[in-house]
Formats: C-alpha cells, structure tokens, sequence
C-alpha cells in the first residue's frame, strides 16, 4: 500500500517538482497552498508524512508543525525553506529541515527514511484519500451530470436520472479539464431533491494512468 504525503507549497513550480518527483516514487500526493487547506486535509484523516514550505503567509510551516504535534506527536514532518529559515524549533518539535532550492533525489532519501519501518495509515471509513469536493460540470453518456468529489480511485456524481449501464460502465467527460474517463458504478442512490448520487471507481489501467490521475486529482480546488 502506498504512503500518503501531504505537501503545502504555495509557489506552484515547487509543489510540482516535489509532487511528481515524490508520485514517481510510487506515494501518493495531496498538494494544497495554505495553512488553511493543510488543517482541512490533515485532521480529520492523517496523511503518513506532512511536508510544508516553512512560509505560507500569515501562517507558517512551524505553526502547522505545532498544530499537527497538538493531535498527533508521531507524524513524521518536514519543512521546506530558504537556508536563513532554519529554526531550532524545527528539530525541537520533531520536524526535519531541507534547505531550498531542494534537491529532490536527497528529499526522496530523506523520505524514505522518514517512512522506513512504518505501516501505512488507514483511511477513515475505507475511503480514497484525498477526497477533493468540487463542483465540475460533466456528461455521463451525454447525459447532464455534476462532480461533487473526486479522488484518487474514483468521483462522486450527482445525476437527474439513475446511472443507465447494464455492465455498471460509465463514460464521464470532463469538460472543463478536457478529460474524458471511463468508470464502473460501485453505488447509486436516490438524493433529496429527487436528483441521484452515484460513485463510481475510475478505470486506470497503467501505472502512468494511475499517476496522470493522481496529478489532476491534486490540481482540483
């Protein structure tokens, strides 16, 4: 089972750099910009290893490290920042520091040491993390149809009529993100208002799919 990282990286050229690098290691990624987002992704369903720039605006990575230590002493972190960031504290409260511009096959190292001899956490309730709600416009075999969830197995759909599939397939385009993804319907029920929720694992069939995948699923806001 893959480790689950969450990275909080406001400049989009690092988080890049670092997510890919890091997914072609084979973890899983969830890339947010803010303090905000992390506390949002990391409380209610704790990733394996956090790793935040150590500027993030009005908020710092040492203020998430401390937020983080307040629930969760053992969650390995590690803070990203220019050389002159560097604070004892980092080391104090159990954090590691990687000096920018980073080197990302020393980060990968640094990593897996973090990782090494740890059992991968267990998503809350069995769910895919990350779960990104959205609100993507879709078609579902032409049909109207609205995204409210995506993650890294799958979406949630909200649909005026049930999902018509006798095998359960579903063809979902993704205007918006110029993607078009096929889906085997997993549950289906009737929502209030009379309109249909369904969720629906998505086909992926290469290790570059699963990936490319992934890589969308963390540029959603």
């Amino acid at each position: 089972m893959p480790y689950r990282i969450l990275l909080v990286e406001p400049d989009s050229a690092a988080a890049t750099a670092v997510a890919e690098a890091l997914t072609d290691a084979d973890h899983r990624v969830a890339t947010v910009e803010s303090f905000a987002d992390a506390i949002k992704l990391s409380e209610p369903d704790a990733p394996d290893l956090l790793i935040a720039a150590l500027r993030l605006g009005a908020f710092n990575g040492l203020h998430l490290l401390l937020r983080v230590r307040a629930h969760d002493a053992d969650l390995p972190v590690i803070i990203l920042g220019e050389p002159d960031d560097f604070s004892g504290d980092i080391e104090r409260f159990g954090g590691r520091f990687v000096a920018k511009p980073i080197d990302l096959s020393s980060l990968r190292n640094i990593v897996w040491d973090c990782l090494a001899g740890r059992v991968p956490r267990q998503t809350q309730d069995g769910r895919t993390w990350p779960r990104k709600p959205t609100h993507l416009a879709a078609t579902v075999h032409d049909e109207a149809a609205r995204v409210v969830e995506l993650s890294y197995g799958g979406v949630r759909l909200e649909l005026a009529e049930p999902p018509k599939a006798d095998d359960g397939a579903l063809d979902i385009k993704l205007p918006s993100l110029g993607l078009s993804v096929r889906a085997v319907t997993r549950w289906s029920r009737l929502a209030a208002g009379g309109s249909w929720w369904c969720g629906a694992e998505v086909a992926l069939p290469t290790t570059d799919a699963t990936r490319t995948w992934r890589r969308i699923v963390d540029s959603v806001n």
